[in-house]
């Protein structure tokens, strides 16, 4: 069975079609717009309480078009008013999910908009872009109505070194992305891909493509700001030093009870709060060095080209943190230091942590890219490092962009996370 091409350059993939919304459920979606037209319904199987699911697609004319689109929406040759989905959940009032008006999504004017139906879920694709081409592929569900993953692609059409692909889990808050290897030719246009079974995930997934954890910047509600004395709480992951959610770069992973836990998010262009757990006692450095202290190495992007993989230490600053908040210059490209606020807290499982406010004094100065590390000592010596992306000669391979999900379907009501008690939670 072939997809069915509908307005608005929408490919409607084919499921199971069932009875559409009655006389009283149309006028609720419809209400005084003239050119609403219901299409089809799909099947979208129970909901949680067990009552059926359908979604159905309606179409709009010019004269019901977006008010932010004075020439309408994309249709084929022609113009329309866009294409809405609403849920259908038993008898409960129809609610719209997805409002969807192609005018090109950039200027190529090549946006396309495709969704899938299935059990509980809906799958949304859309591509656009310019000389930088782009494509979201989001995966909801339907009742409760949320984000649940996101895998996003964003490469420069005449670049065969740009193409990163992003990953986004909404229920944990982990995202991991994929970026081309700069240093090699005859890559070919476009975003890496995804590694199959059995592979997995890596700091290196093969010789073309190198994988990191970003730092995230959690969707908080309206300017809300984090307050010296908070927790974060289960907002973001740990990475830790028996290598979770990161990559050991340095010595054999912590053994249980003995096995750190580092949080960290992102604020701004300029801002990082780190949580760090530690059970292994601090003892004093021999030789005195910072190295053997327990500490944080913050790798910052000094490429101003947008590639952020395989930079020369000199497209790189390095600068140790350790956990009484005293900053030491690292190697790397010279770089005006942030300014730390240190604080203890509780986290979630009432442990103490110590917390460090980094807010660098350039407004955008993580704009090209992080990789955070924590080295791990005992006995006064270092014993392990974990990072947010591998490394190769002593410094990252890759430094990620912060990845802002403010703003992302999951977050246009309430946000990602708010604090709540101390701490900085999930909202669920």
């Amino acid at each position: 069975m072939k997809p069915l091409l509908l307005a608005a350059g929408l490919l409607l993939l084919p499921v199971a079609a069932v009875a559409g919304p009655d006389s009283a459920q149309t006028a609720a979606i419809c209400g005084q717009r003239t050119s609403c037209k219901v299409g089809k319904t799909f099947d979208a199987g129970k909901s949680p309480a067990g009552a059926p699911l359908a979604v159905v697609a309606i179409h709009l004319g010019l004269a019901d078009k977006p008010k932010d689109q004075d020439e309408g929406c994309l249709a084929g040759n022609a113009r329309d008013g866009g294409v809405e989905y609403w849920v259908l959940d038993g008898t409960a009032p129809p609610k719209q999910v997805l409002q969807l008006c192609n005018d090109g999504y950039g200027m190529a004017g090549v946006g396309e908009d495709e969704v899938e139906v299935g059990p509980n879920r809906l799958v949304h694709r859309q591509s656009g872009g310019s000389a930088w081409r782009w494509s979201m592929d989001i995966t909801y569900s339907l009742a409760p109505f949320r984000a649940l993953t996101e895998q996003d692609c964003s490469y420069h059409n005449v670049s065969e070194q740009s193409g990163t692909l992003t990953d986004i889990d909404y229920r944990t808050r982990l995202v991991r992305a994929l970026a081309k290897d700069s240093t090699r030719r005859d890559l070919g246009v476009g975003c890496p891909s995804w590694p199959k079974p059995p592979q997995t995930f890596a700091a290196r997934i093969d010789a073309e493509t190198v994988g990191a954890y970003p730092v995230v910047a959690p969707g908080l509600p309206g300017k809300a700001a984090i307050p010296a004395g908070t927790a974060l709480g289960n907002c973001v992951p740990g990475m830790t030093t028996a290598g979770d959610n990161g990559f050991m770069v340095w010595g054999k992973p912590a053994p249980a009870g003995q096995t750190a836990e580092i949080r960290t998010i992102g604020l701004g262009s300029n801002t990082l709060i780190v949580q760090v757990f530690d059970p292994v006692p601090a003892t004093a450095p021999s030789g005195g060095s910072w190295i053997h202290q327990p500490h944080l190495e913050i790798w910052v992007g000094q490429n101003g080209e947008e590639i952020n993989t395989m930079l020369p230490l000199g497209q790189m600053t390095q600068t140790g943190i350790t956990l009484d908040g005293t900053v030491h210059q690292g190697v790397g490209k010279p770089s005006a230091p942030p300014k730390v606020e240190r604080w203890t807290a509780r986290d979630e499982r009432g442990r103490s942590v110590a917390v460090l406010r980094l807010a660098w004094p350039d407004e955008f100065a993580l704009i090209n890219g992080v990789t955070v590390v924590y080295s791990q000592a005992e006995a006064g010596k270092q014993v392990r490092l974990v990072a947010t992306a591998g490394f190769a000669n002593n410094r990252p391979i890759y430094v990620p962009d912060v990845l802002a999900l403010a703003g992302r379907p999951s977050t246009s009501d309430r946000g990602l996370c708010q604090v709540r008690d101390g701490r900085l939670v999930a909202i669920e």
